[in-house]
């Protein structure tokens, strides 16, 4: 059966390196991204972005790729009808006048994540300035230490999640690698999105795929038939072949990035 929706990560996935679609993984000009998405749209599959990035930027992004949906901060948020309609995934206190990002803030998780992990992990700047619903940060650090230290301090609420290896610009950081951290409400994430997603579009899992490049992504398998992982997965987590082992819909494609994405996609059309 041919699909009828991709869901997909941008940054590592459709995109290229430095953020473009118009660039392999190693920065070589390609039409490969451009391609798929044309494929995909003659044989019937709508096209959802699923990303960290924050809804104006995913906006953008949407609006000069021709997409009507998807999915920003992490699983956060759904907007869907090119920007008219926009649902908070994962309600978390919902103060009126309020935004999650500052009830968040105010809880005082951000402050002891920043404060136990120094140097090793800062905001996203200037990024994380336009998420309302999660709160952006970089750096490496313990992924299980850190919810551990939420839990112990009184914040099981809420969850960081490792969003895979970013382009490191000169942030200065003391580690060897760069990754994007979400803070997000436990109940949040881009699996949980999809489903509502489905649920509105009036379709089932067996009608969805989706593409990612980061062991977090595989919690979109849940809600899809078939997940396909970028060949720079691996890079992202040295374990990741081990825990594939427990999955049977998710496919490691050959190539990284864009050039990953389009064999996804040629794949998935048959």
């Amino acid at each position: 059966m041919t699909p009828r929706v991709l869901y997909t990560d941008l940054d590592g996935t459709l995109l290229g390196k430095g953020g473009s679609l118009f660039h392999t993984a190693s920065g070589e000009f390609t039409l490969a991204g451009a391609r798929a998405l044309d494929l995909c749209r003659g044989c019937g599959i709508e096209v959802c972005f699923a990303s960290g990035r924050s809804v104006r930027l995913l906006g953008e992004d949407a609006r000069v790729l021709g997409v009507d949906r998807y999915i920003a901060e992490a699983g956060c948020v759904l907007v869907r009808d090119a920007g008219k309609i926009v649902l908070n995934c994962a309600p978390f206190g919902e103060r009126a006048g309020v935004s999650v990002f500052d009830e968040i803030a105010e809880t005082g998780a951000p402050a002891l994540l920043l404060e136990r992990f120094g140097p090793a992990l800062a905001y996203h700047d200037p990024w994380y300035r336009d998420h309302s619903f999660s709160h952006l940060m970089r750096g490496r650090i313990d992924l299980a230490e850190a919810n551990r230290l939420l839990v112990d301090r009184g914040h099981g609420d809420l969850k960081l999640v490792d969003n895979g290896v970013i382009e490191d610009r000169g942030y200065g950081m003391p580690v060897a690698e760069v990754h994007a951290y979400h803070l997000i409400p436990r109940t949040a994430g881009k699996g949980s999105a999809i489903e509502l997603d489905l649920g509105l579009s009036g379709l089932s899992r067996e009608e969805a795929i989706a593409c990612g490049d980061s062991a977090q992504d595989l919690e979109m398998a849940a809600a899809v038939c078939r997940l396909y992982l970028m060949a720079n997965a691996t890079e992202n987590h040295s374990g990741l072949m081990e825990i594939l082992a427990g999955y049977d819909n998710v496919e490691l494609v050959s190539l990284p990035m864009v050039e990953g994405f389009a064999e996804a996609a040629r794949r998935a059309a048959g």
